[in-house]
């Protein structure tokens, strides 16, 4: 269907010659009968329509189609019919499809008469292109969804050109359609049934439509441009994954993890496949690093710097592929943080109690949020030991987190104070001190 915009480019091209644009009005005497607008109807390629105004009824409306190219008139139109407004202030179209010789621009002059004995004769109201109305109606894909094994779409259909005189509809072959995406195109040429067919790849990530379009002819002025509909493609992307596997989860403080292993694999038809040749990278192993990975899809990165506290080790993989997705892997790894006591003492108060007391210290960088800790009795000292008291927290004194208590005694024996840290911290015994009968 010829548009608003399509005619006017028709015109635009037309006034860069030289030849004056449609709807033009020519200069005309005062006759009391105005031509308002006189052009193609915008909706059928064979007819044109007139809008006039006048004090009086208009009547006996004609018009003449003059070609410029032959310096003469090549048809009188006179079978016009209001069709909106009034007689005095309406808009009239010939009933008939206009006959041509010749595609064509032609000027439009206009004749008319009102019921008041006024008389209309202009030349050059406006410009009717007799012209071929092209369509790409049909056109369809061969899918509306680009994935891992279907990386490109097939746009086809035919170009057919509605023809002003008949109206008849027939393929236009051996003209030029273009074919478009984000950031492929293509050319190709109709056959003699119209026919076209063009495959585009589809390789960038903005590549989410296609559309097929007949353009300007310089050998075809008067073939209006058309355009299939824009068809959307969606991108369906194959996930993959990395299986990261550090040599240690759990390190002692200022430690490292020796090694850490990755292997990345794609969401393939058969199952996960590893993926070689790609390069992981990390910023967790000191400055940014990257391994590349072998058959397997098995890559290998060096020691950690020396670690003070806990750290998740990650790894990525940036796709190179447009249809595989990026893929991130990241582990913990727990730094065990120091403990030990700096000091301990019992000493026995009387015949039944034994007070001790102690303090600890938690070099690394991190505390404990409560410090609870076991005194423990021994009668050899060199086992058998048995937890005889708990105290619920140690406190910072100063010096250390210190702790203290007093427990019932009454044997000769061996007394230690211990700490169970594990996992985030270090276990820890205090020195082992003798304490007599009373």
């Amino acid at each position: 269907m010829t548009s608003r915009r399509v005619l006017a480019a028709m015109a635009a091209m037309l006034v860069a010659g030289g030849v004056p644009v449609a709807g033009a009005t020519a200069a005309q005497a005062d006759t009391g009968i105005t031509v308002q607008a006189a052009h193609n109807d915008w909706t059928n390629n064979g007819k044109l329509v007139l809008t006039l105004s006048a004090p009086t009824a208009v009547k006996d409306v004609k018009v003449s189609l003059y070609s410029v190219a032959t310096q003469q008139t090549v048809a009188t139109v006179a079978d016009f019919k209001l069709t909106s407004g009034t007689a005095e202030s309406g808009s009239w179209e010939n009933a008939a499809r206009i006959q041509l010789p010749d595609l064509g621009s032609y000027r439009i002059d206009v004749s008319a008469t009102d019921a008041g004995g006024d008389v209309l004769n202009t030349t050059g109201s406006g410009y009717f292109y007799y012209s071929v109305t092209t369509n790409l109606n049909d056109t369809k894909v061969d899918r509306s969804t680009v994935d891992y094994f279907h990386r490109s779409v097939t746009i086809s259909g035919h170009l057919m050109g509605q023809w002003p005189g008949s109206g008849a509809i027939t393929p236009m072959g051996g003209l030029s359609v273009g074919v478009t995406s984000y950031d492929q195109s293509a050319t190709v040429t109709t056959g003699a049934d119209g026919s076209f067919s063009a495959t585009l790849p589809f390789t960038n990530a903005y590549d989410t439509d296609i559309q097929a379009n007949f353009s300007y002819d310089p050998n075809h002025v008067f073939y209006s441009q058309s355009g299939s509909r824009d068809f959307q493609i969606g991108w369906r992307k194959t996930a993959t994954r990395i299986v990261e596997n550090p040599s240690s989860r759990l390190i002692p403080y200022q430690g490292t993890v020796n090694s850490t292993s990755a292997t990345l694999q794609w969401d393939s038809p058969t199952g996960w496949q590893p993926l070689g040749g790609k390069k992981l990278g990390s910023n967790s192993f000191g400055s940014f690093v990257q391994e590349t990975t072998d058959a397997n899809g098995n890559a290998v990165f060096p020691a950690t710097q020396a670690l003070w506290s806990n750290t998740t080790l990650m790894v990525g993989w940036s796709s190179d592929d447009p249809y595989l997705k990026d893929a991130t892997a990241s582990s913990s790894v727990m730094v065990v943080q120091p403990a030990s006591f700096l000091s301990f003492s019992p000493t026995r108060t009387d015949a039944a109690d034994v007070a001790v007391q102690g303090n600890m210290t938690f070099p690394g960088l991190m505390t404990p949020g409560t410090i609870p800790v076991n005194i423990q009795f021994s009668t050899t000292g060199k086992g058998g030991w048995t937890t005889v008291a708990t105290t619920p927290g140690a406190q910072w004194n100063g010096t250390g987190y210190g702790f203290s208590a007093t427990v019932p005694s009454t044997t000769a024996g061996f007394w230690r104070a211990t700490y169970t840290g594990q996992p985030q911290f270090q276990n820890a015994v205090s020195t082992v001190a003798f304490v007599p009968a009373p």
